[in-house]
């Protein structure tokens, strides 16, 4: 069997209860037989994540993050799931027993092993070019220049790519084969070149500082060659998961530099250009669009971020679209304003640390950061760019939900504008009433998404050992989705009313829709309204497959020829018929 012996799981469980785990992290507060804290994993002020402690998984009722102890762990500290076995077995004092894996998660392990020697390998190669070969003096005067000293090419790993198969050539004669080196991304075409020659190197780390990756910057100014290259997805790089430089952040944080907030840039040269200016909070997305999953990975680091993209166009459009995922993960965002045409590294050389940090001090929240854009666009010395102004002002504050905060707002554009707050108010107003009413989702058809909902109620009272609820009671072919029955054999497999709802999760993160189950919380109600709730989610689960059984027998019926054959259908037929009229729901099949 792959993985850790279930033995030692069972143990490790039993020995590192999850309320004892989590309140390390966070603290517990007891109400009833549960405990409940502010979800870690994202940003609130009122409790909505619950630990239950008699089925040894913890649940938030306001992001979906669910798992056992083991999970929890896994998130916590940005670590696989045999890291957090590790972690949780030392806490226990446990001996830690060799993870077995599966021949296929066992060959794609040792592949995995094998491309992070490589690209280790191929960093410390790149970074021994830049510090010490001769051929390196070009690029490192390059460096100087922009204000990256030696220093920081030992904190970054910089490194440099010499020639077309210098490196490749190096890394086979190592070893490492051409599949390897393609696996990584690190060579092209058939003559195996190194897929950044010329450029110089920036490893990509994640959280555990492993190179997983690479950027390369051109820097002799070739034209019609991309300025930046960057690696492609491979087994060990996804790009819409990583952010650049959290594992400096990490290793700060550990040194015990405290951070207020994180700066959150562009690329990886800016992340080097404030580095190298003091600040050591940097982290850059990889690319103008962020991502959900790099937010989170954010979130874990902090719960205030400033954006600090490039002072153009584009620059500030990604500002504004990035803080949404930033935002959604209960980050408080504020956006810092660049001189026109200035990146942050442009501003690091042009005004030195104190001019940067009066920049990230004057950073704005999002709705003032917009009403700023509006009014350097359009100006305010004219009677027309003020209309121009106060008409985008208004479209800016028609997106504020909250009545206090847009009345705020409407002073601060009534000083600016001239314009009343009564004729601003108004003319909001106006808008509203004449604006498109927003298409309104449809509701949902009578029955529809019945069987999912009865699903869930019934999986989450088997696996909360409810005395109403009796696994042998119902069948497997009841459920349409391969995720319930898999949960229902689960429930099935465990001692009769002694079910561990924790132990459901194997390794890694759950699926959603386990999520969705432990979220349907039967204790809501009263004890005669569940079991009564119950008894007709299980009626509707067995009558949605007698219905489909009578529709398939129905279709079969009417390409049967032999007499027989069609005697013993229509009977079995009838049988089906009777038993979806009689809603005997629990009655076997």
């Amino acid at each position: 069997m792959a993985g850790f012996p279930r033995e030692f799981l069972e143990e490790l469980k039993y020995k590192c209860d999850i309320v004892t785990i989590v309140s390390q992290y966070v603290p517990l507060v007891k109400k009833g037989g549960k405990y409940f804290c502010c979800c870690p994993f994202h940003n609130e002020k009122t409790p909505s994540m619950c630990v239950n402690t008699d089925g040894q998984y913890y649940h938030c009722f306001g992001c979906g993050a669910s798992g056992d102890v083991i999970t929890f762990v896994m998130e916590m500290e940005s670590v696989d799931y045999p890291e957090a076995v590790s972690i949780l077995a030392d806490k226990a004092g446990l001996t830690l027993p060799e993870y077995r894996s599966d021949p296929e998660a066992g060959r794609k392990k040792d592949k995995k092993e094998t491309l992070k020697r490589l690209m280790k390998d191929v960093a410390l190669y790149y970074h021994s070019n830049l510090a010490k070969r001769p051929e390196g003096e070009e690029a490192r005067k390059y460096l100087e220049g922009r204000g990256i000293s030696p220093e920081m090419w030992v904190r970054f790993g910089l490194g440099l790519s010499l020639g077309y198969d210098q490196m490749t050539g190096y890394m086979r004669r190592k070893g490492y084969t051409v599949e390897n080196l393609r696996d990584c991304g690190l060579a092209v075409g058939e003559s195996v070149s190194d897929a950044f020659h010329g450029r110089i190197i920036v490893p990509i780390m994640n959280g555990m500082g492993e190179v997983i990756a690479f950027g390369g910057r051109i820097y002799r100014g070739e034209q019609d060659v991309a300025k930046y290259k960057n690696s492609t997805n491979t087994l060990l790089f996804d790009k819409s998961r990583c952010v650049y430089g959290v594992n400096f952040v990490k290793r700060e944080k550990k040194r015990g530099g405290g951070f207020e907030n994180l700066i959150l840039v562009e690329g990886y040269m800016d992340v080097i250009a404030l580095a190298s200016a003091g600040f050591m909070n940097a982290v850059a997305g990889m690319g103008t669009a962020l991502t959900p999953q790099q937010a989170r990975e954010i979130r874990k680091l902090t719960d205030k971020v400033l954006v600090c993209y490039d002072g153009d166009k584009a620059g500030r459009s990604a500002a504004v679209r990035n803080v949404q995922p930033l935002a959604a993960e209960g980050i408080e965002v504020r956006v810092v304003s660049l001189p026109d045409g200035m990146d942050p590294d442009d501003a690091v050389k042009a005004l030195g640390a104190d001019g940067v940090k009066k920049l990230l001090d004057a950073a704005l929240p999002l709705v003032e950061y917009k009403l700023k854009l509006a009014e350097d666009a359009y100006g305010l010395a004219t009677a027309n760019g003020r209309a121009k102004y106060v008409t985008a002002a208004l479209r800016v504050l028609s997106e504020v939900e909250n009545a206090a905060e847009r009345e705020v707002y409407m002073g601060v554009v009534s000083a600016k504008s001239g314009v009343s707050v009564e004729t601003l108010a108004a003319e909001s107003a106006g808008k509203s009433r004449t604006a498109t009413p927003a298409k309104r989702e449809r509701e949902p058809r009578e029955g529809e998404g019945r069987e999912v909902r009865a699903a869930r109620f019934v999986l989450n009272s088997l696996l909360q050992n409810r005395p109403y609820a009796n696994a042998s009671a119902v069948s497997e072919d009841w459920f349409s989705s391969e995720e319930h029955r898999r949960i229902l054999r689960f429930v099935k497999s465990q001692p009769a009313g002694k079910v561990v709802a924790g132990n459901l999760f194997g390794e890694g993160a759950p699926s959603e829709e386990v999520g969705n189950i432990l979220a349907e919380d039967p204790a809501l109600k009263s004890a005669e309204k569940e079991a009564g709730y119950y008894a007709d989610c299980v009626t509707v689960l067995a009558n949605a497959y007698l219905s489909e059984q009578i529709k398939k027998l129905t279709e079969e019926y009417k390409d049967l020829a032999d007499r027989d054959e069609k005697a013993a259908a229509l009977t079995r037929l009838k049988t089906l018929q009777k038993k979806l009229n009689s809603k005997n729901a629990t009655d076997k099949f």
